[in-house]
């Protein structure tokens, strides 16, 4: 992952899962706009998260799922996601891998 990134959802809809993503030690900035439409980032629970949005008729939220702890993160590695949403959604979720990536991984691995 680059040390800055931009995404920009204008009436449509912007991914990104990083759980896969090499992210290096120090500071990334991901700067997420959107407007009419949704940024949806998925970051790993051990890369500190900091999050700095807001939302003018939409929401620019930050969520836990499953055992993701923010005390757990390496502070060695930190995304900081800034940015707005315009009558849309920008949202972060922290969260470990899924079901169906572990399925992966184990026919990877021969499991």
């Amino acid at each position: 992952m680059p040390r800055k990134f931009r995404a920009l959802a204008v009436m449509g809809n912007v991914e990104l899962d990083l759980r896969e993503a090499e992210i290096g030690y120090g500071l990334s900035v991901i700067e997420a706009v959107s407007v009419m439409g949704n940024v949806e980032i998925t970051v790993p629970p051990d890369i500190a998260v900091e999050c700095e949005g807001g939302g003018l008729l939409g929401s620019f939220t930050l969520k836990y799922q499953g055992p993701a702890n923010p005390a757990a993160a390496n502070r060695e590695r930190t995304v900081r996601i800034t940015g707005s949403a315009y009558a849309g959604n920008v949202e972060v979720v922290v969260k470990g891998p899924d079901e169906g990536m572990l399925t992966k991984l184990g026919r990877t691995l021969g499991w």
